[in-house]
């Protein structure tokens, strides 16, 4: 596979060969399936991060067997 020097045009239509077990589709739909199955519960706490710019979120929701997923979320003040 070409990592690079490719022209844009040659990089916008290049489409490598792939191969895929026979369940993929399958295996993807059933862990979509599990994952939309349980509630999001997505909360976002402020955070003072001392931006004066920045609005600073602690983002929690659930993920893949509602294992919680957490991260921060920065947004322009006064937006």
């Amino acid at each position: 596979m070409p990592w690079f020097d490719l022209p844009i045009d040659a990089l916008r239509s290049y489409c490598p060969e792939r191969e895929e077990e026979p369940d993929f589709d399958a295996f993807w739909a059933g862990t979509l399936a599990e994952a939309r199955a349980h509630p999001l519960d997505a909360s976002f706490r402020p955070v003072d991060a001392c931006l004066r710019t920045v609005e600073t979120f602690d983002v929690t929701f659930s993920g893949y067997g509602g294992q919680p997923i957490k991260g921060w979320l920065l947004l322009p003040r006064g937006r």
